[in-house]
C-alpha cells in the first residue's frame, strides 16, 4: 500500500495521541524506515509555526534529539517525516524491571544537557515526559516532539503549578522543563506518577503537603527530585545545568548569603515596628480563640506553632492541616518543614525550609533547623558551612557556635581540630557539655558503636540561645522534701551509679544507662533530654528525645522515680 505523496510505503500504525497519528512508512527510494506523523491541527498558522520550531531545532544538530527530515502536505493535513526510533521510549522502561538508578540518572544528565542547549537557544519543548523520550537502534536517547507539544502548556501530570491557575504562565520559561524532567525522574525511580489521573486542584493540595511518597529513595535523590519540582519557579533549578550538576554532586548546594540576611533583617524590623499585639499566657488566650473561632485560620496556625513548640508533633500537625485545609496558600513552610524534620522526613524538611528561608531570609531559627536536618543526616560539611556563614553574620546567637561543633566533631570523628573562636565564642554551657563528651575516656559511648557519640552529644536549639539561672527540685515520694536537692546548672547530667560525669547517680545497674538522660535548665524553659536509653519515662510516658518540663512531673529510670518541680510553667 503506498501512501503518503507516493513517496512512502505504510508498515503500520505506531501510535495516536493529541497531536495526530504517528505511522511507521518505508522510504521507496532507500528503504530507509521513517516514523511520519500525521498532525491534526489544521490551521496553516500553527502549521507553519510548528514546522518552523523543528527547523530551527534541526539545525543545533544535537545527537539527543529525533532528526527531522522534511515535511509535506496531503488534503490539507500536515505530515512530519522523522528519523524512526526502534528502541522503544521511557514509559515502557518504567514497567520494565530491568531499569536501574544508575541508568535512570544517566539519562536524566543527558537530557538536562541536551535541554539546557536547546533552551539556551530560546527553545522551550514544553511537553517533556516518558512518552516523548525515546530510544534508538543503538540504545542512544532521544527527545522527540519539539514544537509538537500541546499548544495549551502540556500533559497535566507533568506541567508545573504555575500554569494551571496560580499564577500566569510564561512560555519561554526553561523551568517548565526543568519541573517536566523532574516528574518524569520522580516516575522512572517510583514506577509510578503521583500526580497521574489528578485533578489540577487535587496536584495543587499534593504540592502543598508535599508528599509524593518518595521516602524510600536516597536522601540525595529525594533533595534534587523536591528541588527540581518546587511549586515555585523561583525555588527550582534555575536552568538544567544546575540540574545535571546537583545529579553528578549527589547533592544540593548551599546557596544562602549574609547579603540576604541583612536586607531581610531590615524588612524584619520593620514589621516589628507596625504590630501592636502581644500574646500572653499563649495557651490560654489560644484556648479562648479557639473556643470562639474554631475555623480560623489564623488561630488554627497559632495553636500549630504552639503545639510544635511544645513538641506534640501530632497536634500540630493536625491544626496546619485543618488551616491548609481552609487556604492552601498560607505560608506554613517552615512549620511543615520542622514537622517532617520532627518526623524524620528530612529531605522534605530540606526542601520546606529552602522554601521558606528564601522568602524569609532573617529567620534565624529556620536557618538552625535546616542545620539540625543537615546535622541529623550526617551532612556535616554542609552544616558547617551553613554554620560558619551564620556565626559570621551573628555572632550573639549561641546556637550557631555549638552547632558548629558537633558537626566538626561528628565529621572528624572527635579528634580535636576545632577552632579557638568556636570553643570561646560565649559562654555557652552546650559547648562545655558536648567539650566533656568528646573529651570522654569512651566509657560512656563510642565513635560507631552502640550508644555512639552522636547519640550522648547536644544539638542546640534555637530557643536556649538565651539562659536565665533557675532551680529544678528532686522530691521524696511525698513530694515534700528535697530527696536529691536542688540543682540550679544549665545542664543537669543524669546516669547510672559510679559514673562521676553525672550530677544525678541513679542505682540499678545495666537497667541505667551510662549517659541516661539530662535536664537543660533554663528559667521558664526547663527540657528533658533522653540520651539513646535503655529507657527515660515521663509520668508513665516513654521520652525518645525530648519533651519540657512544666510544672511537677514524675520521672523515671529504670526501677527508680522521682519526683521533680520546676519554678515555672514553661510556654504559659
Amino acid at each position: 500500500m503506498v501512501l503518503f505523496d507516493n513517496r512512502y510505503q505504510y508498515v503500520k500504525d505506531l501510535g495516536e495521541g493529541g497531536f495526530g497519528k504517528v505511522f511507521l512508512a518505508k522510504e521507496a527510494v532507500s528503504n530507509r524506515l521513517v516514523a511520519i506523523k500525521q498532525l491534526a491541527i489544521k490551521d496553516k498558522q500553527e502549521q507553519e509555526d510548528i514546522i518552523h520550531e523543528i527547523e530551527i531545532v534541526s539545525k543545533f544538530e544535537n545527537p539527543n534529539i529525533v532528526t527531522y527530515y522534511h515535511h509535506f502536505w496531503q488534503d490539507e493535513l500536515l505530515f512530519l517525516v522523522m528519523e524512526y526510533c526502534s528502541g522503544g521510549n521511557l514509559r515502557s522502561k518504567i514497567k520494565s524491571a530491568n531499569t536501574s538508578s544508575s541508568d535512570i540518572f544517566s539519562w536524566a544528565q543527558i537530557l538536562a544537557k541536551c535541554l539546557g542547549g536547546i533552551h539556551e537557544k530560546g527553545i522551550i519543548h514544553h511537553d517533556i515526559k516518558p512518552d516523548n523520550i525515546l530510544f534508538s537502534e543503538s540504545g542512544t536517547l532521544k527527545i522527540s516532539d519539539f514544537g509538537l507539544a500541546n499548544r495549551e502548556g502540556g500533559t497535566r501530570a507533568y506541567m508545573s503549578p504555575e500554569s494551571f491557575d496560580w499564577d500566569t504562565i510564561t512560555k519561554n520559561d526553561p523551568r517548565f522543563d526543568i519541573y517536566a524532567l523532574g516528574v518524569t525522574l520522580m516516575e522512572l525511580l517510583l514506577k509510578k506518577n503521583p500526580f497521574s489521573s489528578l485533578a489540577k486542584e487535587q496536584i495543587i493540595e499534593l504540592h502543598q503537603k508535599a508528599d509524593f511518597q518518595i521516602n524510600e529513595l536516597p536522601n540525595w535523590q529525594q533533595d534534587v527530585i523536591l528541588k527540581a519540582i518546587n511549586k515555585v519557579p523561583e525555588l527550582r533549578f534555575q536552568n538544567m545545568t544546575e540540574f545535571e550538576e546537583a545529579i553528578k554532586a549527589k547533592t544540593i548546594p548551599v546557596i544562602f548569603n549574609k547579603d540576604t540576611i541583612k536586607a531581610a533583617q531590615l524588612v524584619e524590623h520593620a514589621e516589628k515596628a507596625l504590630k501592636t499585639k502581644k500574646w500572653i499566657n499563649a495557651a490560654k488566650y489560644l484556648e479562648l480563640a479557639d473556643s470562639k473561632y474554631p475555623n480560623n485560620v489564623t488561630v488554627l496556625h497559632a495553636f500549630g506553632k504552639y503545639y510544635l513548640q511544645m513538641q506534640e508533633i501530632t497536634k500540630a500537625q493536625l491544626y496546619f492541616e485543618k488551616a491548609l485545609s481552609l487556604n492552601p496558600r498560607l505560608d506554613l513552610q517552615k512549620d511543615l518543614g520542622w514537622i517532617n524534620l520532627e518526623n524524620k522526613n528530612y529531605p522534605i524538611a530540606i526542601s520546606l525550609l529552602s522554601d521558606h528561608l528564601h522568602r524569609h531570609s532573617a529567620d534565624f531559627e529556620a536557618y538552625n533547623l535546616l542545620l539540625r536536618c543537615y546535622y541529623e543526616t550526617n551532612r556535616y560539611e554542609p552544616a558547617m558551612e551553613l554554620a560558619k556563614m551564620l556565626m559570621e553574620n551573628n555572632d550573639k546567637l549561641l546556637c550557631f557556635a555549638n552547632n558548629y561543633f558537633i558537626s566538626s566533631a561528628m565529621h572528624n570523628l572527635g579528634k580535636m581540630v576545632f577552632s579557638n573562636t568556636v570553643l570561646k565564642a560565649a559562654d555557652n554551657p552546650f559547648i562545655d557539655y558536648n567539650y566533656s563528651i568528646v573529651l570522654d575516656d569512651r566509657e560512656t559511648h563510642d565513635l560507631d558503636k552502640t550508644p555512639t557519640m552522636k547519640s550522648k552529644l547536644l544539638f542546640m536549639d534555637f530557643h536556649f540561645n538565651s539562659f536565665v539561672k533557675n532551680t529544678v527540685t528532686f522530691l521524696d515520694s511525698d513530694n515534700k522534701k528535697a530527696a536529691l536537692g536542688s540543682f540550679d546548672k544549665t545542664i543537669i547530667k543524669i546516669g547510672r551509679e559510679g559514673y562521676d560525669v553525672n550530677d544525678i547517680q541513679v542505682p540499678g545497674g545495666t537497667s541505667v544507662s551510662r549517659r541516661h538522660c539530662l535536664i537543660v535548665n533554663s528559667k521558664d524553659d526547663v527540657w528533658l533530654y533522653d540520651l539513646a536509653s535503655v529507657g527515660t519515662y515521663l509520668n508513665k510516658d516513654r521520652i525518645r528525645t525530648k519533651t519540657p518540663l512544666i510544672g511537677q512531673n514524675k520521672l523515671t529510670i529504670g526501677n527508680v522515680g522521682y519526683s521533680i518541680t520546676t519554678d515555672k510553667s514553661k510556654l504559659l
